[in-house]
């Protein structure tokens, strides 16, 4: 009598087993080389094995609550490929933070939508939203982030990089203006380098 139920649950098991064995596992997604190099200027900065040439103008700067923000514009040279890649860089420096200041690219092929996503910001008043707060936002793939918000006195503006937990520089009002004055100097500068 054991016999007879010993039979079917082996029979079980190894049709079981061979559904278990026949299953296999997925392959692992083949990594994405922007996930941890956002900018194609991070990437050649990150670059090993070859000779990295680095161009920059320093374009000015803004001042704002606890620091102010430097804009630099770069040509960057994979001496072994001849590939040259464009863009700036935002250097935030934050005297309320232990870390002092934090940095992000932003490639060429980036700046006009930067322009005009700050053109856009800056036209946004109390009609942005039906609610009474709002912050809008524009943000590069570096990690560059433009707000403007509104207040109980009026509206504020900031620049961060770093995402939520990296430096914010609070703006005066006509920050976001000279910010976006700088970024088209620094465009024309490129625009010079690349003829």
């Amino acid at each position: 009598m054991k016999l007879t139920r010993l039979i079917p649950a082996l029979l079980l098991l190894f049709v079981l087993g061979g559904v278990c064995k026949a299953q296999r596992p997925r392959p692992a997604p083949t990594p994405d080389p922007y996930d941890e190099y956002l900018t194609k200027l991070e990437m050649l900065l990150e670059k090993t094995g070859v000779v990295v040439v680095k161009g920059s103008t320093n374009v000015g700067s803004i001042s704002g609550t606890r620091g102010a923000a430097t804009f630099t514009s770069w040509e960057m040279l994979d001496a072994q490929t001849g590939r040259s890649e464009y863009g700036i860089s935002v250097l935030i420096s934050d005297t309320g933070r232990p870390e002092g200041s934090e940095i992000a690219y932003v490639d060429f092929d980036e700046l006009d939508a930067l322009i005009k996503g700050i053109e856009h910001i800056i036209k946004l008043d109390a009609s942005a939203t039906r609610l009474a707060r709002f912050e809008a936002q524009y943000r590069t793939r570096g990690g560059l982030s433009v707000f403007r918000f509104n207040t109980l006195g009026g509206f504020g503006t900031a620049i961060s990089t770093g995402g939520i937990r990296g430096p914010r520089l609070i703006l005066r009002p006509t920050g976001l203006v000279e910010f976006r004055d700088l970024l088209e100097s620094a465009r024309s500068i490129i625009d010079e380098a690349r003829k």
